[in-house]
């Protein structure tokens, strides 16, 4: 474990990826380029590896620099989050979602959808966090409405609407197409690599779960906490992964057909019954009518 990382230096390491050059990332950070190069060499010296490559075409990250990267960016991108909500006034005119997991957007996207059209200048705030941290949104009178598994606990929150998640596999279909038309089994299924989200994620435990319960183990070839560079390898041919089968729609991927299914996830979508924002009896009503 890295304790000693210079949380600037990883900073200015996220603005060069992000501005591929040197010459830009100085600029958009009031620092002088060689000053950047140093806690560039830094950050490197720290993490006992190269992370970017210089060429004419500008700058680009090494495998081990876009791995950095997409943690850097998960961590920027929620700090920001986390402030603008810290420092966004309890007041009308916003209205406060959160869930502990992705899969809430499909069913509650298209009454996101009509409460916007019907109130275009409410700001509509979503979070995606743990039960515990969500816990302290409401706690701030900024958690509305919630969604989150059937089993995780929280007070002063009534379901208003409940939804179950199918998990399928997937793989890339450039890589496997042997696999498309392919009735396979659990046993056979788990000689492939894997490609996994962290043990800490909703489908991840239930994948373990259903695993333990026929006494079987697999080591994932890859296991990341971001959803979108899991993604990316499976598209890419690097394993197999498992998950809501709406996130990996499109022609580069195969949901693959198995003798087997497994349990299916259960989700309720609740409404905070302390919160007195005068838009949640609307947003209510729309979930209520939209999701029958």
């Amino acid at each position: 474990m890295f304790t000693n990382i210079n949380l600037n230096n990883l900073k200015y390491f996220y603005e060069i990826v992000n501005t591929g050059n040197i010459t830009k990332a100085s600029n958009n950070l009031f620092l002088s380029q060689p000053a950047l190069t140093k806690s560039l060499k830094q950050l490197e010296k720290e993490l006992n590896t190269r992370l970017l490559i210089r060429s004419k075409k500008g700058i680009t990250p090494t495998p081990e620099g876009e791995i950095l990267y997409e943690y850097a960016k998960n961590i920027f991108q929620n700090l920001d989050k986390v402030v603008k909500t810290i420092n966004t006034p309890e007041v009308a005119n916003h209205i406060y979602v959160g869930a502990t997991t992705t899969n809430f957007l499909e069913p509650l996207l298209p009454s996101l959808k009509k409460f916007q059209k019907k109130y275009p200048n409410v700001k509509i705030h979503i979070t995606l966090e743990e039960i515990n941290i969500l816990e302290k949104y409401r706690n701030l009178n900024k958690l509305d409405i919630l969604i989150k598994t059937d089993y995780e606990q929280i007070g002063n929150f009534k379901k208003i609407k409940s939804f179950e998640v199918n998990d399928c596999f997937v793989t890339s279909k450039k890589k496997f197409p042997e696999l498309e038309n392919k009735i396979i089994s659990i046993n056979d299924l788990i000689k492939y690599p894997f490609v996994l989200l962290s043990n800490i994620t909703h489908g991840r435990k239930n994948f373990d779960n259903y695993l333990k319960s026929h006494n079987l183990k697999l080591t994932p070839a890859y296991e990341f906490n971001s959803y979108s560079l899991c993604r990316e390898l499976i598209k890419n041919g690097f394993g197999i992964g498992v998950g809501n089968p709406i996130h990996y729609q499109g022609k580069e991927f195969i949901v693959l057909k198995t003798d087997f299914k497994l349990p299916l996830r259960k989700f309720d979508i609740c409404f905070n019954t302390k919160s007195s924002n005068e838009y949640l009896e609307d947003l209510i009503g729309l979930i209520k009518t939209t999701l029958k």
